[in-house]
């Protein structure tokens, strides 16, 4: 069996990635500092709290219980970049975050990048308030219903893309940030099926 973690990073969460999460039972409860405000909200209890814990003050620590609290201050790395690095450290295989975004969009955009490059350590599911997204490199596929948006957004650039079971398919085409992305499009026929040669997209299925 493969050692699965929940993940709270210091971003909104909303009630419907919650009852997504409910039901589902992980090894490990990690909060990346401000994150365990959150998870304490949501009646989780992390096992571990790590960042500069800038953010927990007395009355969250004590709610904390026998939490682990690891302080790491290096402020070259976000709190989310830590607890990427912890569960990597600690052989977890398969990652659900909640709060990567829906606050500051420098956060946001700083942790979508920080997600890029810990991919392929981890089988990674990131939810925020209105999508689930996913980090692809090479190959996607992904069964939803009838007319669901998918939103294709290139990190840098995204090359030799082809779609199937989308409305407005792509061919091994080009796909670059500020130039073109493949926002709103929509599933006629299923599997979709998403490849690229070259480069890195950001997959959002729109709930």
């Amino acid at each position: 069996m493969r050692k699965t973690a929940l993940i709270f990073a210091n971003g909104e969460i909303t009630p419907a990635e919650i009852e997504l999460v409910r039901d589902q039972a992980f090894d490990t409860v990690i909060a990346a500092d401000g994150g365990a405000v959150a998870a304490l909200r949501w009646h989780y209890h992390p096992e571990v709290v790590i960042g500069d814990l800038d953010s927990i003050t007395p009355e969250i620590r004590s709610r904390l219980g026998n939490a682990a609290l690891l302080h790491r201050p290096d402020q070259e790395l976000n709190d989310l970049e830590k607890a990427l690095q912890y569960c990597r450290d600690t052989e977890v295989e398969a990652i659900t975050l909640l709060g990567a975004g829906g606050k500051r969009l420098d956060h946001t955009l700083n942790n979508l990048s920080v997600l890029s490059r810990y991919d392929q350590w981890f089988d990674l599911t990131i939810y925020d308030a209105h999508s689930q997204i996913f980090i692809v490199r090479d190959r996607w596929q992904y069964q939803g219903a009838p007319q669901q948006l998918i939103s294709l957004i290139p990190i840098g650039a995204a090359e030799g893309v082809t779609t199937e079971g989308l409305a407005f398919p792509l061919r091994r085409e080009t796909l670059r940030f500020g130039r073109r992305e493949g926002l709103s499009n929509y599933i006629v026929s299923n599997p979709v099926q998403v490849t690229l040669e070259k480069g890195l997209l950001l997959i959002f299925v729109i709930r």
